[in-house]
């Protein structure tokens, strides 16, 4: 019977795979199905993209639509910041989980299939990824537990976890060991998800070819290597397929900036929760999100945005609260939802190389990132790009498949794998992984939206919309 590893490298840009630097996965890439046309959801960030991973659906149907967020209803006096347990719980409301549409472990239980994470991402991201864990009696670790079961089964098991570092190479080397020491032997799940949080960290804090940040990619290229080899020693070695992903691509930030002071300096009564002297409450990212005490100020903040070199095209929950043609609607992207933000900020980035070479530089809102970091969350093309690699088991060999792709396509392709239904999903099985005659290129198209921008687009087959890049017209 099929089993799946899926193995996520939080941030990888596809472009950046290599022999050099990447050695594992520029194998396993050359010897599975890769899908050149895979792509992020948006907003393009992690707690967005992993409960659309595991649900198989956008923000608008799971209901994640930020890593840090603004919901009045649960707390109206500040931002969620969903790295967090203990907000995501705050937006769970009481309720076991805040997403709402059930996840892969809830989907495989019913059969008795059995679904495990290993994590060295955030708390928060692994809650999302595995909210039914307790409830399933399944298995699901993360770097920073250190209390309960799983915490005490995994320090009896293999020791302290180690400190965080950037890089974050002992822990992302710890995960491995996690996994493949430990889970897969004990605990032989059908499907088994290891997260690892580089190169996404390094990235973030030094750039996406910095000495530190080649190191971790080599450092999660090589736990890479060895869940293979493991793979390859199974006696149903055959029937364990590996799937690599990332969540979301990265690009390299050139123009900080705080959005919520440049609304404060042009007059608007901007803050982080709402208060008697806040209008405005903005959550710093790649695109900035603005919930508004009074929606007759919508004009206002558009017509000032519109007057900015640095911001891109507005979108809008309900562009109803703007002049016709101002905003793109949220759910053209898959991404309107009744926690959206009423109205989302973009950047105006460019397609000219950084100082590393690579393809893509824009301006950016996050605090805690430096000049010149990378970073991730709107709409360019390096943000939307995502690795996704089939390799063994039912996979096809030396294939590139062409067919449109994004995060909500593979747990349905996994679970279709497993002979289980795929109902209530928005994505679909990629069957082009499996056979050749199912592959087909998607249908181009190029929206243009407010104030000069073009969004590059792609149609799958039945008709849905995959977003591919924004960039000035022209």
């Amino acid at each position: 019977m099929t089993r799946i590893i899926m193995v996520a490298l939080d941030g990888m840009r596809p472009d950046m795979i290599d022999a050099a630097t990447t050695p594992h996965l520029a194998a396993l890439t050359a010897e599975g199905t890769r899908f050149a046309n895979a792509r992020s959801v948006f907003p393009s960030e992690t707690r967005v993209a992993t409960p659309s991973l595991i649900t198989g659906c956008r923000p608008g149907g799971h209901g994640m639509v930020a890593n840090t967020l603004f919901d009045a209803s649960v707390a109206s006096d500040r931002l969620l910041r969903t790295k967090l347990v203990s907000d995501v719980m705050t937006l769970a409301n009481g309720a076991e989980s805040p997403l709402q549409r059930p996840s892969l472990a809830e989907r495989l239980a019913p059969a008795g299939l059995s679904f495990a994470l290993v994590s060295a991402g955030t708390q928060g991201a692994a809650q999302l990824l595995h909210p039914a864990a307790e409830r399933l009696g399944s298995f699901r670790w993360n770097v920073e537990d250190t209390d309960g079961a799983t915490a005490a089964e995994v320090r009896d098991a293999l020791g302290a976890t180690p400190p965080h570092e950037t890089p974050n190479i002992p822990r992302v080397d710890f995960a491995g060991r996690v996994l493949l020491d430990h889970v897969l032997p004990k605990h032989r799940p059908d499907v088994a998800l290891l997260w690892l949080s580089e190169p996404d960290i390094s990235f973030h804090w030094g750039g996406l070819r910095a000495p530190h940040t080649l190191q971790a990619l080599a450092a999660a290229d090589a736990v890479l290597g060895r869940i293979r080899a493991w793979r390859d020693t199974q006696p149903d070695a055959s029937e364990i397929g590996i799937v690599v992903l990332s969540d979301h691509g990265h690009v390299t930030g050139r123009g900080k900036r705080c959005l919520r002071s440049e609304l404060i300096r042009a007059g608007f009564r901007a803050g982080t929760g709402m208060a008697p002297d806040v209008d405005v409450v903005v959550a710093p990212a790649a695109a900035p999100g603005m919930w508004l005490r009074d929606r007759a100020l919508a004009p206002q903040i558009a017509e000032f945005l519109a007057g900015q070199d640095w911001a891109g095209p507005l979108l809008a929950r309900d562009p109803s609260i703007l002049p016709e043609g101002r905003a793109m609607p949220l759910s053209v992207l898959g991404s309107g939802h009744a926690r959206s933000a009423d109205l989302v900020a973009t950047f105006a980035g460019s397609e000219a190389p950084d100082e590393w070479g690579l393809p893509g530089h824009a301006p950016f809102d996050a605090p805690d990132v430096p000049e010149g970091g990378g970073m991730h969350g709107g709409l360019h093309r390096s943000e939307l790009a995502t690795v996704l690699v089939m390799q063994g088991g039912p996979f096809r060999r030396a294939a590139v498949a062409q067919e449109a792709a994004d995060l909500t396509d593979i747990v349905p392709t996994v679970l279709h794998l497993l002979g289980q239904p795929v109902d209530g999903m928005e994505g679909r099985p990629l069957l082009g992984a499996v056979d050749r005659a199912a592959d087909a290129a998607p249908a181009r198209e190029v929206l243009h939206l407010p104030g000069g921008f073009v969004l590059e687009a792609m149609r799958g087959p039945t008709g849905r919309f995959y977003p591919t890049g924004l960039r000035r017209a022209g």
